[in-house]
């Protein structure tokens, strides 16, 4: 074989290689990946964007990947990323109802059916931890069916401690968004399209007492039932909670304020307890 003959042949099989390699389907995995990087570049982009026009263009384009991401999943139920993938479909839903003013998909919702997979699938993996997080910031029926079937299926601990703490956090939540709602029509309508009409009407119907004791009693079971648990970013669950029980016990619309002992602006001694029955104006301030 002549040198020229040899160049030629090794040009074609160089050739060959390449469109082999470009022939070949890229894996479930990979699609994965790239749809996930996707949706982070369009969520920042839209976040970066310095004219409507922009940020919705990368908005539009964030809605359509949720949807792709689940049908990777349906179609692949037992790739090693299927979990990880459902969790991201929460997450994309839940930024694209706080953050943008997507109208929803009706009864088809892609959240739902993600959660409806996770429960199917999931109930019992070791690594819902971070799907009870991300749901809390939910604000559909399905989310709180969720974190109350893992608390009652998951047979490990902390996965049940995470899913009772989260489910205390979804549903205080829900009730300051429905104090919301009822103050802001256009939030109301942008909800019915989200969440379903029936079911934001069946919130609003419901006792506020009612609702707000039974966030406390969640509250207090995950602190009593599973105080000593370790909370990812944080200590335990006991001391994630001192906050919000405290907010919840004694700063919640109708409890009694916490009694309070200081000087006046004439630097005489009171306590706020002394005024009791009476309307006060309490007015904080710091020197420096």
């Amino acid at each position: 074989m002549n040198p020229m003959t040899a160049i030629l042949t090794v040009l074609s099989l160089s050739v060959a290689a390449g469109d082999e390699v470009r022939d070949k389907p890229i894996t479930p995995a990979k699609q994965y990946m790239a749809l996930v990087k996707d949706f982070y570049q369009a969520a920042n982009l839209s976040f970066n964007a310095t004219t409507d026009e922009e940020r919705t263009k990368q908005v539009a384009r964030a809605i359509k990947l949720a949807p792709r991401l689940l049908e990777l999943v349906e179609k692949h139920p037992n790739e090693p990323f299927a979990l990880e993938a459902l969790v991201q479909v929460v997450s994309q839903e839940s930024w694209l109802q706080t953050n943008t003013r997507d109208p929803g998909r009706g009864n088809d919702r892609t959240e739902a059916r993600a959660l409806e997979l996770l429960l199917r699938h999931h109930v019992r993996s070791d690594k819902l931890g971070e799907a009870c997080r991300r749901v809390q910031y939910g604000f559909g029926k399905e989310c709180e069916t969720f974190l109350r079937t893992v608390m009652e299926m998951s047979p490990h601990r902390d996965v049940q401690a995470l899913a009772c703490l989260r489910l205390a956090q979804f549903l205080d939540s829900r009730l300051k968004r429905l104090d919301l709602v009822t103050e802001q029509p256009d939030m109301a309508k942008r909800y019915e399209g989200l969440f379903g009409k029936d079911y934001l009407d069946g919130l609003l119907r419901q006792e506020r007492a009612k609702a707000v004791k039974e966030v406390e009693a969640v509250f207090e079971l995950a602190d009593t039932k599973y105080g000593d648990v370790n909370v990812p970013y944080d200590d335990t669950v006991a001391e994630r909670l001192k906050t919000e029980l405290y907010e919840i016990r004694f700063l919640s619309v109708g409890k009694t304020v916490p009694d309070i002992e200081g000087d006046d602006q004439d630097g005489k001694r009171f306590k706020l307890s002394d005024y009791r029955g009476k309307v006060v104006l309490l007015y904080f301030w710091q020197e420096y």
